[in-house]
């Protein structure tokens, strides 16, 4: 599952956190430090359904630990490649499919901790 915004933010998170909610009725969700996770009122949100939302937090500053930033890398070495794309949204429509669509393959054992 994913979600595609224009610009990410707290409310672009809260309607995120709405379609999970609506389509688990119980998630962990492992996530970043990014702004819009921290936001107020994300957190109000989260506090709310804390018996069926469940956070983990990836440690600070690891952006290697994210298995998300292994999906990013393979999107733009696929996905942009050094190549011109016509136009911005080609580019955009590309992407979408690429993350609609790709299998991504990852070796899951180097993101767990003893």
């Amino acid at each position: 599952m994913f979600a595609f915004n224009e610009k990410m933010n707290a409310k672009a998170f809260l309607k995120v956190l709405y379609k999970v909610k609506s389509k688990f009725k119980k998630v962990i969700l492992i996530i970043d430090r990014a702004p819009w996770h921290r936001a107020k009122i994300v957190q109000k949100y989260l506090e709310k359904y804390k018996d069926d939302i469940k956070l983990i937090w990836f440690p600070r500053g690891c952006p290697e630990m994210n298995p998300v930033e292994e999906c990013w890398r393979q999107a733009k070495n696929e996905v942009n490649g050094g190549r011109v794309h016509k136009s911005f949204e080609v580019m955009k429509k590309e992407l979408r499919h690429f993350l609609r669509y790709k299998e991504f393959k990852q070796d899951m054992v180097k993101y767990l901790r003893p």
